[in-house]
């Protein structure tokens, strides 16, 4: 099995997504090609958060806070001031793009290393308020198994996740009052 029927079988997807993406010109606009197992995991799961915590970033979203491209963009900003500010941040800025987020604030990013392989790149997570990095050695679907199932715990996430049994809640878009009208 790989990741994605692991995935499948803890915590099935929703099943009305409607993925329109256009992988090509946000890769183009990002600089960079995105792992495979991703774009799956967008496809198949759409926006929504894994055991009430876990939001993975989007490439499409009326969102902004997990939009995938403006994510990039202040996570870039954000780990150039912490390093003019002396945290000790293990990796270059320019390896570290984001891919997901809690709702604690921490950040788990890929690392571009290989940069020409993004189905290699490994899943490192900070912290929002400490300095550790634990890097897992697998794309983001593997991560996902891995931490929801139990087999991996990710240090920086708290005792409680993700639970007893994992779940993924897609996003409710409420219409605003002015639209009800």
């Amino acid at each position: 099995m790989n990741g994605e029927d692991d995935l499948l079988r803890l915590i099935p997807p929703p099943i009305d997504i409607a993925a329109d993406i256009d992988w090509e010109t946000l890769e183009e606009r990002l600089g960079v090609r995105l792992p495979s197992d991703y774009k799956w995991l967008v496809e198949h799961y759409g926006p929504g958060k894994f055991s009430d915590f876990l939001h993975i970033l989007q490439p499409v979203t009326g969102f902004a806070p997990i939009r995938l491209e403006d994510s990039a963009n202040r996570a870039s900003e954000i780990l150039d001031q912490l390093r003019e500010s002396g945290e000790n941040i293990p990796y270059p800025t320019e390896e570290l793009l984001p891919v997901g987020t809690t709702d604690n604030g921490d950040t788990i990013y890929w690392v571009r290393r290989p940069e020409v392989d993004p189905d290699r790149w490994p899943i490192v997570a900070n912290a929002a308020r400490n300095t550790k990095w634990p890097e897992f050695d697998g794309g983001i679907v593997q991560f996902l198994v891995a931490t929801l199932s139990g087999r991996y715990r990710c240090e920086v996430f708290p005792d409680s996740f993700p639970g007893d049994e994992p779940v993924f809640s897609k996003y409710v878009i409420r219409a605003s009052r002015r639209n009800q009208r």
